[in-house]
């Protein structure tokens, strides 16, 4: 049996679907049931428990061959310290995974977790790789995800409205952009062949670096729009509007620090690619079946 934490969102509720897919029980574990109705109805054993609370952790890990560990990868956006959250989720889990026995964890993380420091929220993802993996006679794999394709969908109504998407990164950085999907598909996968032994890390770089202008023109040949154009935003305004949307002024903090941690090549992956690196969705199928239809559903409202 394994547990998947944080089954409500995008990459949990993939490992879950993944490891039911593959005949395996599946204990899923949110805040809201109700969020989990659907993993519920192809089998999963479903538990409540606030990623905060590590006694309710403990009690759903217990018993399990493996544990799919994350910290929520979005940001609260008024949440005045949202390092602090990630720590606290941190200290949950890793209490969790001592004091239950578990012996074999994937835990998510992203590129540049490497780094102390200057990386925005990813900071917080150093910090749980760190204290995780001092837990003793685990196995421990962390997946160091690349670049989310779905950050691309928050541009559905700018892109609609002046065929423009506006981001802080240089147009032409390569970005290792990979699906949730293929990230959760990937934890499932992994927790149960649990090929590794101690503590590992493994990147995660997506089909293919893509740089933001290169997505754009994907975006703009599926939508039939050819003068849809990407506009980088210089960090300081990307912060005032950030601001401007109710955003705290440590998030907004965070995520101006990702953009120069991207544009400078501080926030990087370490390894060349292989097949093990890869995973196989495309920028162009992502964009054919999750923007494009969201894109025409947003005009024709």
């Amino acid at each position: 049996m394994f547990v998947i934490t944080g089954a409500s969102g995008r990459t949990g509720r993939a490992a879950a679907v993944h490891l039911l897919t593959a005949g395996y029980r599946v204990r899923a574990v949110g805040r809201s049931a109700r969020r989990l109705a659907d993993l519920a109805t192809r089998g999963a054993e479903v538990w409540e428990a606030d990623p905060t609370d590590p006694a309710a952790l403990t009690d759903a890990f217990r018993g399990a061959d493996g544990v799919y560990a994350v910290i929520q990868p979005n940001y609260i956006p008024d949440h005045p310290d949202f390092g602090a959250f990630q720590d606290q989720v941190a200290a949950s889990l890793t209490e969790a995974v001592s004091e239950s026995g578990v012996t074999r964890v994937v835990g998510l993380s992203s590129w540049g977790a490497r780094h102390a420091k200057g990386t925005g929220p990813v900071m917080g993802l150093h910090r749980f790789e760190q204290r995780l993996s001092t837990v003793p006679d685990v196995d421990t794999l962390w997946l160091r995800a690349g670049y989310f394709m779905e950050n691309l969908l928050d541009h559905i109504d700018t892109a609609r409205a002046h065929h423009r998407i506006s981001a802080p990164f240089e147009p032409d950085v390569p970005l290792p952009f990979i699906t949730t999907g293929d990230v959760g598909g990937r934890a499932g996968e992994e927790l149960a062949t649990g090929t590794w032994r101690g503590t590992e890390v493994l990147e995660l770089q997506g089909e293919r670096d893509v740089s933001m202008r290169e997505a754009v023109g994907v975006i703009a040949n599926a939508v039939r729009a050819d003068d849809f154009t990407y506009a980088q935003t210089s960090l300081a305004d990307f912060h005032t509007e950030l601001r401007g949307n109710g955003v705290s002024v440590n998030v907004a903090d965070m995520m101006a620090e990702v953009g120069e941690a991207i544009n400078s090549g501080h926030m990087r992956m370490e390894r060349p690619r292989t097949a093990r690196t890869s995973t196989p969705t495309s920028i162009e199928r992502f964009i054919a079946e999750e923007f494009a239809p969201r894109y025409r559903a947003a005009r024709a409202d």
